[in-house]
C-alpha cells in the first residue's frame, strides 16, 4: 500500500509461486521517496504494486517460518529476476531449536555408548560367574587333585605290593622221572615268552603244546622254539606240557600267577643235543659237568655264587667276564673259545656261552673269524 503523504511506506508482497516452486515467500522493506516502483523490479511486481496503488489496499505477505532455506530462496528469486542483497539472519528461536536438537543427538549417542558398555560389562561378569561355577578349581588345585587320583588308582591295582618286577630266567630242564619241573612266574597283563634251546644254545623246535589252568598259550609258527603265555586271572596255578621235535619225553613247566615278580623271558635249556645243534670246536674232556650244571647255569645268568672271585680280563670288551671258583675258572663270553681246551660249556639263546677251563692265563678266542687274545688277571678288589 502506497500513501502519497511523503511518509515512509511499507510494501509487503507475497508471491505464491515463482519459477515453478511451491510457496516461496520473501519480504521487502524500503523507504520509498517516489510514487513509482523501483525500476529493478520485474513487470509482474510493478503490476502488483500499481494495482495496490489503485485499490489502496494493503497486501499481506506470509512471513517465512524458517530462514534455513534462505539460500534456496535467494536462488529462486534470482531465477525469477528478483535480486535480494541482504539475507535475513536466523532467528534466536530457530538457533535454540537447532542447538536443542544437536544436544538431544549427543545425549542419545552417549546413552547408546553407555548401554553398549554396560552390556559388555554384563557379559564379562556373566562369563566370569559361569566359568567359576563350572570350573571353580585353580590350575594348581586341579594338578594336585590329579596326582592324588593317580596315586589312588595305582594303589587300587593288584597286586597290593605294586607292579610286579620283570626278570629274565635261564634254567636247565631235568629229564629225570623224579625231577622237579621248573616254575614259570606270570603276571596278569604281561606276556611271558618261553624259549626252548638245547645244550649248545641252539633252538629246539616245538611240535605240540598243552596247558592246564586259566592261561592263554600262543605258540608261534610251526617249527618255532618259542611259546607265549598270558594268565587270564590275577592269581592262578597250572602247568604247561611241551613236546619237542626228536625228543620222546615232554617238557613240563609249572605256571604260577600273582606273585611280586614275573619272568619276561624264560630260557629253558634241555641237557641234550637238539636237531639244530652245531658241532663244537673242541670236545670237552671232563664228563663230570654237563650243560645242566647249576654252577654253570648261575654264571650263564650273570649271577655267580658268593664264593666266586672276579678275574680281570684284558684284550676283549666288557661282554666277556671271568670268575674263579676253587681251582676252576669260568669265562662268560659271546666269543668262541679256541684255546685252552675247555672242560664244559653251556650256551643261552642270546648267544652267550660259559666255558669251564683250567688256570691258563692266556685265552685265544674267535670273534666272527678274527683271532682275539685275552689275558686273565686276579682282581682282589672285587669278589664277584
Amino acid at each position: 500500500m502506497f500513501i502519497r503523504t511523503g511518509r515512509i511506506l511499507k510494501v509487503s508482497i507475497t508471491l505464491g509461486v515463482l519459477a515453478g516452486a511451491g510457496c516461496c515467500a520473501f519480504s521487502i522493506s524500503d523507504a520509498l521517496a517516489q510514487e513509482s516502483a523501483p525500476p529493478s523490479l520485474t513487470s509482474s511486481v510493478r503490476a502488483a504494486v500499481a494495482a495496490a496503488q489503485k485499490t489502496d489496499v494493503t497486501v499481506a505477505v506470509k512471513k517465512p517460518e524458517k530462514n534455513t532455506i534462505a539460500e534456496e530462496a535467494a536462488a529462486l528469486n534470482k531465477a525469477a529476476g528478483i535480486e535480494l542483497n541482504d539475507v535475513p539472519p536466523m532467528s534466536d528461536e530457530l538457533a535454540r531449536q537447532l542447538d536443542l536438537e544437536r544436544q538431544a543427538e549427543e545425549v542419545a549417542a552417549k546413552a547408546a555408548a553407555d548401554e553398549e558398555k554396560k552390556a559388555q560389562e554384563h557379559n564379562r561378569k556373566s562369563y566370569g560367574r559361569a566359568s567359576e561355577g563350572l570350573m571353580p578349581l585353580s590350575s594348581e588345585q586341579i594338578r594336585d587333585f590329579m596326582r592324588k587320583l593317580e596315586a589312588t588308582q595305582e594303589a587300587a591295582v593288584a597286586p597290593s605290593g605294586g607292579p610286579p618286577k620283570g626278570e629274565v630266567k635261564v634254567v636247565s630242564v631235568s629229564l629225570d622221572p623224579g625231577g622237579e619241573p621248573p616254575q614259570v612266574n606270570l603276571a596278569a597283563g604281561y606276556v611271558t615268552t618261553i624259549d626252548i634251546i638245547d645244550q649248545t644254545g641252539e633252538p629246539w623246535p616245538i611240535l605240540d603244546v598243552g596247558v592246564g589252568g586259566n592261561f592263554e598259550v600262543t605258540p608261534t609258527q610251526a617249527g618255532s622254539h618259542v611259546v607265549r603265555v598270558v594268565p587270564l586271572t590275577r592269581v592262578g596255578m597250572g602247568n604247561l606240557s611241551i613236546l619237542l621235535k626228536g625228543l620222546s619225553t615232554p617238557i613240563i613247566f609249572r605256571l604260577s600267577a600273582g606273585g611280586s615278580t614275573f619272568h619276561m623271558r624264560f630260557d629253558a635249556r634241555v641237557p641234550s643235543i637238539g636237531p639244530n645243534a652245531k658241532t663244537p670246536l673242541i670236545e670237552r674232556r671232563r664228563k663230570g659237568i654237563v650243560a645242566g650244571d647249576n654252577l654253570i647255569t648261575m654264571i650263564l645268568e650273570n649271577a655267580p655264587p658268593r664264593e666266586a672271585k672276579r678275574l680281570k680280563i684284558g684284550g676283549v670288551d666288557a661282554r666277556t667276564m671271568a670268575w674263579q671258583v676253587g681251582e676252576r675258572v669260568y669265562v662268560r663270553t659271546p666269543l668262541s673259545l679256541l684255546s685252552p681246551a675247555w672242560n664244559a660249556s653251556a650256551s643261552s639263546s642270546d648267544g652267550m656261552t660259559v666255558y669251564e677251563i683250567g688256570s691258563a692265563p692266556i685265552l685265544l678266542m674267535s670273534d666272527n673269524g678274527a683271532m682275539v687274545r685275552a689275558r686273565l688277571m686276579r682282581d682282589d678288589s672285587n669278589d664277584k
